[in-house]
């Protein structure tokens, strides 16, 4: 049986973590203030197109002078928890010490305590394990990152800096290297973009492109510090574009927002952070993961487009916090069976499958089972595509949204909300949590499909469950957990009040169109005020 591969942030994945010697905490500079418009105007751009079917290029050394000069090195040292050895059962210690590095020839007393056999017979002092303060009580990483301004500002991953107590920068300054204390300016886990910044001036900041340019094929080259190596570079192309649903940003399980540049130019542990580059020198993304069964380069790594990162960039500077645009809607991927049963001719786009209560998207009109194909000017081609378009633009903003409604074009327009923090810690759905019917009465009870359980709503239930008299069909009043159902979103106290599009008023109706479906169903559900399409499994 062959091993799946594993996804790894190329930072940390292959052990560049490891316990340190004791460092000095130094005072770190306090980032100086810029707006956005006077950031902006400190970074060189070049968006000019790469030239097409030039004569092969026998060296890159020129587009490496260009970049390296912009790469630093980051060295961190984070804290690492230790738990307390009262809370670890007696028979665990003696291999807990042994972690924590008591040598192999101590023993250990009847309190499981090490013993020094070169003091046997006198009083022994127990084993203080290291503080989170304690400076021999760290982990050390080494990541990338590029110099964006002349005085300082430097853009890298999150995950390079994260929880960092102590940063340094290594900067090669004409040949010889210079190291700076660094402060975080701001970071973003949903995005895996950070920026911090040096107390330092006169840098050669790297010349920024257009990633929204680039296409399969370009050659690109990676720059940083793979293996502790510092000043290393890497070549090869762009494999894809547009890679998204990885799981490799987030925080907890919150889905993070991906559009990655995926490329076979060698990246490793240690690249993170580094810029990738085109033929020309010009920053077009952000080295962050790899994907490899060993931790190691596979030939299929990932970046962060430089467009996304500098947005991103923006509202750090402001006041490191990122706004997101909030639709209101939850999303599906369009298939050509999800067409077929709504209607629809096009190949591609986002069906709506929840309108939340009093949204930006409920306002403006949107409704169940439309589709998205459009949304201000740019193509709808998955749920991931919109949901980035959509977080992306700034609250408030007015936008157009393309959508097909029964076979047939229109056009809403939707101002924009802030999304809520809310719609982070339930893993960006904003939708409520819903009580559990703690038990149904036993009539009027059918079984819709394997896993989950009706019943026809009543008085009783309606006043039960709180649901309005307009909201009218049959309730979900059991869900097994481990369903194909339960896996595609069902919940107890749903209200199903169409199904295939068809309205239903109690169990019988329910299940006679059920039985009537082949493969999927469509349900319409209402659920504390949202509601939404659920599509499941017939089986």
């Amino acid at each position: 049986m062959t091993t799946p591969p594993r996804l790894c942030i190329a930072f940390t994945c292959a052990g560049m973590l490891s316990a340190g010697l004791p460092l000095a905490l130094a005072e770190t500079p306090a980032p100086g203030k810029s707006s956005p418009e006077e950031f902006q105007a400190k970074i060189l751009k070049d968006a000019s197109p790469l030239p097409n079917n030039g004569q092969l290029q026998m060296s890159y050394a020129s587009v490496v002078d260009k970049i390296l000069p912009s790469v630093v090195t980051i060295s961190t040292s984070t804290p690492v928890k230790t738990p307390d050895v009262d809370q670890i059962p007696p028979q665990l210690r003696p291999f807990f010490y042994r972690f924590f590095g008591v040598p192999d020839d101590f023993g250990m007393n009847e309190d499981d305590e090490p013993v020094n056999p070169r003091r046997r017979g006198q009083p022994q002092r127990p084993r203080q394990l290291p503080e989170e303060d304690d400076e021999m009580n760290q982990q050390h990483g080494v990541g990338s990152g590029m110099i964006i301004t002349q005085d300082g500002y430097i853009l890298t991953n999150n995950h390079v800096v994260a929880d960092a107590k102590k940063i340094d920068v290594a900067v090669d300054i004409d040949g010889s290297t210079k190291t700076y204390k660094a402060k975080i300016v701001g970071a973003d886990p949903l995005t895996d973009v950070a920026l911090i910044k040096i107390d330092a001036t006169g840098l050669k900041p790297a010349t920024m492109g257009d990633s929204s340019q680039l296409r399969v094929g370009d050659i690109v080259l990676a720059a940083g510090a793979p293996m502790e190596l510092s000043r290393s570079v890497s070549q090869g192309i762009v494999s894809a574009l547009g890679r998204s649903n990885g799981g490799i940003v987030g925080r907890g399980r919150v889905q993070g927002y991906e559009d990655f540049i995926q490329t076979d130019a060698s990246i490793n542990p240690g690249n993170s952070g580094g810029p990738l580059v085109d033929a020309m020198g010009r920053v077009v993304g952000i080295s962050t993961a790899i994907l490899s069964r060993t931790g190691m380069n596979a030939g299929i790594g990932f970046a962060i487009p430089i467009n996304m990162a500098l947005h991103i960039v923006e509202d750090l500077l402001d006041d490191g916090m990122i706004q997101r645009g909030f639709l209101g809607v939850g999303i599906e991927d369009l298939t050509p069976e999800k067409a077929s049963l709504l209607g629809a001719n096009e190949e591609s786009g986002a069906i709506v499958t929840m309108v939340g209560a009093d949204s930006p998207a409920e306002k403006a009109g949107v409704q169940l089972e439309d589709v998205i194909i459009g949304i201000n000017g740019q193509k709808v081609d998955s749920s991931s595509r919109l949901r980035l378009i959509v977080s992306s633009t700034k609250p408030g903003t007015q936008v157009p949204v393309d959508i097909i409604r029964n076979g047939k074009r229109t056009a809403v327009n939707v101002t924009l909300g802030a999304l809520p923090e809310e719609a982070l810690t339930e893993g960006g759905s904003g939708l409520r949590g819903i009580p559990r019917s703690g038990g149904a009465p036993k009539e009027n009870v059918e079984e819709l499909v394997s896993g989950v359980t009706i019943q026809t709503l009543t008085k009783a239930l309606r006043e039960r469950h709180d649901i309005p008299k307009d909201v009218n069909g049959v309730i979900v009043t059991k869900v097994d957990p481990n369903s194909r159902a339960a896996a595609r979103g069902v919940e107890e106290g749903d209200v199903i009040s169409q199904l295939n599009r068809k309205p239903v008023n109690n169990t019988a109706e329910a299940r006679t169109l059920a039985q009537k479906s082949d493969k999927t169903i469509l349900l319409r559900v209402w659920r504390k005020g949202d509601t939404m399409l659920l599509m499941i499994d017939n089986n």
